[in-house]
């Protein structure tokens, strides 16, 4: 485990320095829905890699399925829909590759979602020096990706989302920006604040998104443009493209999230070890100790200041929350812990 550790959360931290079956051109494709599904590879029984071609992202991507039993695409009925979102950097294997989630998923009846997009996608629109246009995570997603799984896919309209670290801001931010589109919301170690500020000179929020332009090797600007005050000037008048950093911030957002079943779950920078392994029952709850202080690793550190701003945003608005804060850092043997951890309460949401 602590060799998995160590090499994620140093990719990370690199990032802040820095059986085919083609499918037929309009075999997967809506009528009004520009993007299309331009090949299908069978991974095994139960998995399925599309290959989906969208004019709002630069090049074709990929989407995995992890299919329920009984599924096909010529079907009479639909499923429930779990999307699982990555962090960055992570593609739509990652969480095949890290967890048991086939395992965990496979006597549930539900059809599991496992987008790729790129490791500085903020799943959301970029901004583009304010000229818009590809890549337009967000526009995809749900425009396009969504309505091609339920046209073509079998997928119910009934949905849950969860992600870790940047997918943890992913899947908080589509729900509150798209109020109903899911029913439950789970969040591992994500970057919930996109503009939270250290007070005690550790990493602030947007240091992650200047890392992650990096890992993309483009201009962090492209994303959202720049925070302003007081992260790039001394001058408080000074906001420059302040409002698309809250658009896409679940802090300022979170009102959009009333109604949804929410599960936060971040560490605190303290390498304490998880205290469970796959194939054991849940974690028991005294794992949860709410530490108020954050530990030496840099990245959890300031996951762990974010997660305290997004709780406090949800007090002020009476928004319930089930929450565990941890002694842990950055890192899959955690978020597989939280995700065994929050599984039943992502299935009853949506009756799978």
């Amino acid at each position: 485990m602590h060799h998995r550790i160590t090499r994620h959360a140093a990719s990370v931290l690199a990032a802040l320095v820095l059986l085919l079956e083609p499918a037929g051109a309009g075999s997967a494709r809506a009528a009004d829905n520009p993007a299309q599904v331009v090949e299908e590879q069978r991974i095994d029984d139960r998995t399925l890699d599309l290959t989906v071609s969208s004019p709002e992202i630069d090049a074709p991507v990929k989407v995995r399925l992890l299919l329920p039993p009984a599924w096909s695409k010529t079907a009479t009925r639909t499923w429930p829909v779990l999307w699982l979102l990555h962090g960055g950097p992570g593609d739509h294997t990652d969480w095949t590759a890290n967890t048991h989630i086939e395992e965990l998923a496979a006597p549930r009846d539900v059809l599991v979602v496992l987008p790729q997009t790129s490791p500085c996608s903020g799943y959301s629109d970029w901004y583009n020096t304010g000229s818009g246009g590809p890549p337009a995570w967000e526009t995809y997603l749900v425009d396009e990706m969504r309505p091609l799984l339920e046209s073509g896919y079998r997928a119910g309209t009934v949905r849950a989302v969860a992600g870790l670290s940047m997918g943890g801001l992913g899947a908080m931010k589509l729900a509150a920006m798209h109020p109903g589109m899911f029913r439950a919301v789970a969040s591992y170690s994500g970057a919930v604040s996109t503009l939270h500020l250290s007070l005690d000179g550790g990493l602030s929020g947007p240091d992650l998104v200047k890392g992650a332009g990096g890992a993309c090797h483009t201009d962090w600007r492209r994303i959202w443009g720049e925070p302003g005050f007081p992260y790039d000037t001394l001058d408080p008048a000074d906001v420059r493209q302040r409002g698309v950093w809250e658009r896409n911030d679940p802090v300022h957002q979170a009102a959009g999230l009333t109604g949804t079943a929410l599960y936060v779950s971040y560490g605190d920078g303290t390498d304490a070890g998880t205290g469970w392994q796959w194939g054991e029952p849940p974690a028991s709850p005294t794992r949860c100790t709410n530490p108020l202080r954050h530990g030496t690793e840099r990245v959890e550190a300031l996951i762990h200041g974010m997660n305290q701003d997004l709780l406090l945003r949800l007090a002020q608005l009476g928004i319930p929350a089930a929450v565990c804060s941890y002694q842990g850092v950055h890192a899959w043997p955690y978020w597989e812990r939280e995700l065994v951890s929050s599984f039943p309460m992502l299935m009853a949401a949506i009756g799978a």
